[in-house]
C-alpha cells in the first residue's frame, strides 16, 4: 500500500507518538502531530492530509466540534476522519457514524486494528470492528 500522510490530532503527545511508529514503520507513513483541535485545524488547512486521526475527548476544542468545521470547509470536506476515544464503543458507535465519521478505534487498541482501520477508510471503507466485551 502507498505511504500516505496523516494528521494525528490528539492533546496526548504519548499516542500520537505511539501512532507515528506503526504507521511510519508499518506504511512508511508520514505522520504529522497536531496537540489539540485549533493546531489540528490549521495544520489541516495548511497542508491537507491524506487521512485525519482524531481524538473525541480534548480540552478547549474537542473532536466533534473540530470535525465540523472540517466538513465545512470544502477543501478538507472529503478527508477521510477515524475517531478515536476511550468511549464505550456502544455508546460511541452510534454518535461516530451519525457524525458521517469513516471509522472509530476505541482506545486501547491494538497495532492491527490502527493499520486496519487505516487501510479500509483510505480504500474509501468504513471502520466499525465488532464490539468487545468490555465496551459493550
Amino acid at each position: 500500500m502507498t505511504s500516505r500522510r496523516v494528521l494525528v490530532i490528539s492533546y496526548e503527545p504519548e499516542l500520537i507518538e505511539l501512532v507515528r511508529l506503526i504507521l511510519a514503520r508499518s506504511r512508511n507513513d508520514q505522520v504529522i502531530a497536531a496537540y489539540g483541535g485549533q493546531e489540528g485545524l490549521v495544520k489541516a488547512e495548511q497542508d491537507p492530509p491524506d487521512l485525519i486521526i482524531l481524538t473525541i475527548l480534548m480540552p478547549e476544542l474537542d473532536g466533534w466540534e473540530v470535525y465540523a468545521r472540517l466538513k465545512a470547509i470544502p477543501s478538507l470536506a472529503s478527508i477521510p476522519v477515524l475517531f478515536q476515544a476511550a468511549l464505550a464503543s456502544s455508546r460511541a458507535y452510534p454518535l461516530v457514524k451519525q457524525a458521517g465519521a469513516q471509522g472509530y478505534l476505541c482506545l486501547p487498541y491494538s497495532p492491527q486494528d490502527l493499520l486496519a482501520a487505516r487501510d479500509a477508510v483510505l480504500r474509501g471503507e468504513t471502520y466499525y470492528p465488532p464490539l468487545p466485551e468490555k465496551a459493550r
